[in-house]
């Protein structure tokens, strides 16, 4: 396994052929609707601590994870990258 957590970033291969523009199309909204509810979520959870009087925002900005939680990060960025190229190549 390859240690560099930004190694998906890149990936090797052609990725995209002109007839799938459609699914990047999709993949793109996908991955648009996702970040938006994420943001949201993030946002009214950080809100409703901090009306409890537990403010979380500076804690989540500079935590840095140990090793066992950085390999569930990982794995949870790498089955999102996984789902994007799936519906860009259209094998869902």
């Amino acid at each position: 396994m390859n240690n560099d957590p930004t190694d998906y970033n890149f990936p090797k291969g052609e990725l995209l052929r002109p007839e799938q523009v459609d699914n990047l199309g999709r993949a793109i909204l996908s991955l648009t609707r996702e970040i938006c509810v994420l943001t949201d979520r993030q946002m009214v959870l950080e809100q409703a601590l901090a009306d409890q009087g537990i403010d979380i925002r500076e804690t989540v900005d500079s935590f840095q994870p140990d090793e066992a939680m950085q390999k569930r990060l990982d794995m949870a960025t790498q089955n999102i990258i996984n789902s994007i190229v799936s519906e860009i190549s259209g094998s869902e």
